[in-house]
């Protein structure tokens, strides 16, 4: 069984592991809605923990892919990109609980669940974000350029 993180995923991992991963998550997650308000103040809020905690492996504001990311085993997704998979406590749960073997922390133990469910409600609005909290966004993505 090959163990490097350069290598490519076998066939049989290719197709299993996302469909096990995503069958765990499903499990594991509770019914639970997001129970902050989706507002300006909530997506900016979301914005900064973005910027803070997740860019650096899943991808700059622009989508630019995160070389440090993409050097993970499997890969860090890029984000937001692909999240309409999973519901609003599903990605809760999986950014509060974090993936073995990928990367993923566990952020539950450094981030309030206000701030989780913030970071929720900015992927899950990504593509429909208010002009002020799109500016932000954007700010970012100026300063990610440099």
């Amino acid at each position: 069984m090959p163990v490097s993180a350069d290598g490519t995923h076998s066939r049989l991992e290719a197709r299993i592991m996302p469909a096990v991963l995503h069958a765990s998550i499903v499990r594991h997650a509770s019914e639970e809605t997001n129970p902050v308000r989706l507002n300006e103040d909530t997506l900016k809020a979301g914005v900064d923990t973005y910027k803070a905690m997740c860019a650096r492996c899943h991808s700059t504001p622009d989508g630019e892919a995160s070389v440090y990311g993409q050097s993970f085993y499997p890969p860090a997704p890029k984000l937001p990109e692909g999240m309409s998979q999973y519901t609003d406590s599903q990605l809760f749960w999986v950014i509060k609980h974090g993936i073995r073997n990928t990367g993923m922390p566990g952020w539950g133990s450094m981030l309030s669940d206000e701030e989780i469910w913030q970071v929720v409600s900015l992927l899950k609005n990504s593509l429909d974000l208010p002009p002020s909290v799109e500016a932000e966004w954007s700010t970012s993505k100026a300063k990610s350029a440099k």
